[in-house]
């Protein structure tokens, strides 16, 4: 950022409001990276049914997920960090292409 761009600003996951909805929330031993990540995917999809038909998944097996019983394996997992976050725009390309450019020129 050595070149006066100001990042985006986005609201924390804890921020966003969202309407009540089926998604399970695991107790608070269970609580993961994993858990938290499937559950406000769950939000944006609109429950657990949309969910698990987006990821390609069983209704089961996204209840253990989402319960802290069972971790997700990476592919659902990055398909649920999709989900939860903010879109890629032109100005995020810009500011990638400027970092990779001055990688290139500092090695």
């Amino acid at each position: 950022m050595s070149q006066g761009r100001v990042a985006p600003q986005y609201p924390s996951m804890e921020e966003i409001k969202l309407e009540t909805d089926n998604c399970p929330v695991a107790p608070p031993r269970r609580v993961t990276v994993y858990t938290r990540v499937l559950h406000r995917a769950c939000q944006k999809m609109g429950g657990i049914d949309a969910l698990a038909q987006e990821l390609h998944v069983g209704i089961e097996v996204l209840h253990r997920w989402l319960e802290g019983e069972d971790v997700p394996p990476s592919r659902i997992f990055l398909q649920a960090v999709d989900l939860v976050m903010p879109p890629w725009g032109a100005e995020d390309e810009a500011h990638a292409k400027s970092i990779a450019g001055q990688r290139i020129r500092n090695n």
